[in-house]
């Protein structure tokens, strides 16, 4: 009995010491290396975690950028600051000054403007809206139910008392989130100098897109050809401008007979004070 004992008991012993053998051979063959560089530039950075870089994370930015995958400036939130700390701490020069950018919302939409003689009951969010058929006779503008306001971070989009969203440029960082939320593809980020814009995507025929916005843009090329050869063109009946080659003057905009091409400050404020 006592011998059988022992011998369990030491085959125990053996298993045990066999598998805490493989455990330390495996941790040494499968350990992943750690630089602790990731760490410390993830301090460094503002920890908004909102995928503006274009990753998921302001962890996996600093990877990138140990890895050179990544552009020094790449955060929008920190901006020129934070660039200029993660140059320093990865001893390199700092790019220069990026033009400071914010979001646009391109849509006249708002009520006494828009049409609205459809009823929608459903949830109240865009894209059960949109999906839906939409809630004014336009069908390519803003809903306003605000899921663009809902992902953003940063107290940069409000509500308007006529339904559009409005962003408040001193609080927009540009980090996109705003961008991929709106259904309708509204949403762009631009550098502030660009003044002139066109606030409408309908991609209707004129007649029908002027019954169902007074602003709406009805692809009449007015503008286009008071603009210089290949800053606009007309697509699908709208107006589209070449941000690649930005060259809209006072002249692109002055004989606009829906005003949807503009020089306004549309959907935005400079701040809020609450």
């Amino acid at each position: 009995m006592i011998t059988t004992i022992t011998i369990a008991s030491i085959s125990a012993a053996l298993i045990t010491l066999i598998l805490a053998i493989i455990l330390i051979f495996s941790s040494k063959i499968f350990k992943v290396e750690t630089d602790e560089r990731v760490a410390e530039l993830t301090e460094i950075l503002p920890g908004a975690n909102c995928g503006g870089c274009g990753f998921p994370g302001c962890a996996q930015f600093a990877k990138a950028l140990v890895d050179e995958k990544a552009p020094l400036d790449g955060c929008s939130v920190g901006g020129a600051d934070t660039a200029s700390k993660v140059a320093n701490y990865l001893g390199k020069v700092a790019p220069p000054q990026k033009e400071r950018t914010r979001a646009y919302i391109f849509c006249h939409g708002h009520e006494g403007i828009a049409k609205t003689n459809k009823v929608y009951n459903g949830a109240e969010t865009c894209v059960s809206a949109v999906m839906s058929g939409g809630n004014r006779d336009c069908t390519y503008g803003c809903v306003g139910f605000y899921d663009c306001m809902k992902v953003c971070e940063f107290g940069a989009i409000v509500k308007s008392e006529t339904g559009i969203p409005i962003i408040v440029e001193d609080k927009c960082v540009s980090c996109n989130a705003c961008v991929k939320a709106c259904p309708q593809k509204l949403i762009e980020i631009h550098p502030v100098s660009q003044k002139y814009h066109v606030y409408c995507k309908s991609k209707d025929k004129g007649p029908i897109a002027k019954k169902s916005c007074d602003r709406a843009c009805i692809g009449c090329s007015i503008c286009v050809k008071a603009t210089k050869e290949g800053g606009m063109k007309i697509d699908n009946y709208l107006a589209i401008v070449n941000y690649e080659d930005y060259c809209l003057t006072d002249e692109s905009i002055a004989k606009c007979p829906t005003k949807a091409i503009t020089d306004e400050r549309v959907n935005s404020v400079i701040n809020v004070w609450f």
